[in-house]
């Protein structure tokens, strides 16, 4: 985990960090039984990539750290449905992705303007202060439409595949493709517009 964030872990005492555990170490068997030293593998491997792919689709680095956080608390509480079968990170990814989808729901008819990403905790990609190019890129993505932003940071920051970009996503693979590349497709066009004003 990086300084300066909470742990994820916090919220389960008596559990310890595990030391460079990966997706391929976690245990579905002992997931399945709750076992509280492999869901810290389970916070360990994927806490920062989903802040970070919620930072991004938030733009908002508190709400990021508290829907994190709530991934993992509902993912505990969900772990008796997880069937073997289950690719782990696309689960994880389904779970965080409806709670941001209750979180921006929770803002309809708020006029208060999404937060700038400052915050070096969202990345050194995503704090380049001074970058131009960044700050443009940022900014484009901000516009795209939150489905098609979900489903292009799944791809290219988490290098997805598709099949797991539409469980994540809740679609069919079909319509998890046909977003990725509208998404691409306007992020050139909004690219190129600023580049061009």
């Amino acid at each position: 985990m990086e300084t300066g964030r909470k742990s994820p872990l916090s919220i389960f005492p008596g559990v310890k960090e595990p030391l460079l555990a990966k997706e391929t170490d976690i245990h579905l068997g002992r997931l399945i039984r709750f076992d509280r030293e492999e869901f810290s593998k389970v916070v360990q491997v994927f806490g920062d990539r989903l802040f970070h792919w919620l930072a991004r689709l938030t733009r908002d680095t508190h709400a990021a750290e508290d829907l994190t956080q709530e991934t993992f608390v509902r993912a505990w509480k969900a772990l008796g449905r997880l069937r073997p079968d289950t690719r782990l990170s696309a689960w994880l990814f389904r779970i965080a992705h409806n709670g941001y989808a209750n979180w921006v729901r929770s803002r309809v008819g708020r006029n208060d303007p999404l937060p700038e990403l400052t915050d070096r905790q969202a990345g050194p990609d995503l704090a380049a202060e001074g970058s131009e190019a960044q700050e443009k890129l940022q900014a484009a993505l901000g516009r795209l439409p939150e489905d098609w932003r979900a489903a292009l940071l799944l791809r290219v920051n988490e290098d997805m595949p598709f099949k797991e970009v539409a469980l994540a996503c809740g679609v069919t693979e079909e319509t998890a493709r046909w977003r990725v590349y509208k998404a691409r497709k306007k992020l050139l066009e909004l690219m190129e517009e600023s580049n061009t004003s």
